[in-house]
């Protein structure tokens, strides 16, 4: 199963905001998972309150920060632990592999 998943790629919004206390642990773990999933994961980092994200963040229904959209489908809202990242990250490598 790991060789499968290894040739899929997910793209991952992260919505943020500047001043979201919990945002940037959230940040350090995904970039951390990029390593250990094989680079799988395209990150994108959306300032949710920005000109640019405001558009996004409404389009995805996001309320709170962080917030993440995987491959255009909101996945995971709030502080989650690093188990929790792995998990909803294998979940939407799981479902594209289908």
């Amino acid at each position: 199963m790991a060789r499968r998943l290894k040739n899929l790629r997910i793209r991952v919004e992260f919505f943020y905001s500047k001043t979201c206390p919990h945002c940037l642990p959230t940040k350090r773990i995904l970039y951390e998972l990029v390593k250990d999933l094989e680079k799988t994961i395209e990150i994108e980092e959306i300032d949710a309150w920005s000109e640019k994200g405001e558009p996004l963040a409404q389009k995805y229904g996001v309320q709170v920060v962080p917030t993440i959209v995987v491959d255009g489908v909101k996945r995971a809202e709030g502080v989650l632990s690093r188990e929790q990242l792995i998990s909803v990250m294998k979940e939407a490598l799981n479902q594209q592999g289908h």
